[in-house]
């Protein structure tokens, strides 16, 4: 290795060393399809945090309702809804070699733990400029779908969206030949207020993949169990305003063909295959 591309790499371990001493809140918007034949793409906005190796990434929805309800704790107010937008949340643990990932299913939420995936990025010269930064492409496949992020080492973070990590500099934008889901930042800060301590404060149940599959499909054959069995309450009217008795024959039905048409995983490899 030359004395040029030598120091250059000292550069780099330098920046990255820096900024994991420091905490960044990254913005980013993701829009994505439910179901891969629409034509239109429904947005969310994310957020990434990192600090001390652990970064967060988390819808904003989730962030501004937990927010309100430490506000409403600490002022001795009832806060009467709670966010439950898990989907996509992800916490990377650069201490434990861990990364967790959350899941949303009717009122309950579930989290695999597994080791950090190992990212085969192939870097390419193709260069351009997004926002003012300097950005250079990098190739990813990863669980059935091929992609395509824009990274800076103009910001010493070697984070980006979901899992996606490990290139050296942020990733400002990612997205899958098919685009079926695209990330692109859309605000960074140094230093935040933290709202989290461990798994998003809540209390998660712990699974492996194929309990989860399972959990899936248990929740496909009988969507409604909970409220059958009265644990939770469901109340009907006609147009008129009065109360109907629920038909959960035909809301099952409805509910099966809702939940295979909207089966568009971003890691396409664990889709699961409804009956």
């Amino acid at each position: 290795m030359d004395l040029k591309k030598l120091f250059s790499l000292l550069i780099i371990i330098i920046c990255i060393n820096y900024a994991s001493a420091q905490k960044y809140r990254v913005y980013y918007d993701l829009k994505y399809k439910a179901d891969s034949t629409d034509t239109e793409l429904e947005s969310k906005k994310m957020i990434l945090d990192v600090k001390d190796k652990i970064s967060r990434f988390y819808s904003y929805k989730l962030y501004r309702s937990d927010s309100t309800l430490i506000s409403d704790k600490k002022l001795g107010r009832e806060t009467m809804t709670k966010s439950m937008d898990y989907d996509f949340s992800v916490i990377k643990n650069y201490i434990t070699g861990d990364i967790q990932k959350f899941y949303r299913i009717w009122m309950d939420a579930y989290e695999i733990k597994e080791k950090l995936p190992k990212l085969n990025w192939k870097i390419v010269e193709e260069t351009k400029m997004i926002d003012n930064l300097k950005c250079q492409k990098a190739t990813l496949d990863y669980k059935g779908r091929n992609w395509e992020a824009w990274f800076t080492s103009e910001i010493p973070l070697t984070e980006g969206p979901y899992i996606f990590s490990g290139l050296p500099g942020l990733v400002i934008s990612v997205s899958d030949k098919e685009k079926n889901y695209l990330f692109n930042m859309i605000g960074l800060q140094k230093n935040f207020d933290e709202v989290y301590t461990e798994n998003y404060n809540i209390v998660t149940i712990p699974v492996n993949q194929n309990q989860l599959k399972k959990v899936f499909i248990d929740y496909y054959h009988d969507p409604y169990r909970e409220m059958k069995a009265g644990f939770t309450k469901m109340k009907t009217v006609d147009q008129s305003g009065k109360e109907v008795t629920v038909n959960y024959n035909e809301l099952t039905t409805q509910k099966k063909q809702q939940i295979k048409k909207y089966n568009n995983p971003i890691e396409l490899s664990d889709i699961i295959k409804y009956p």
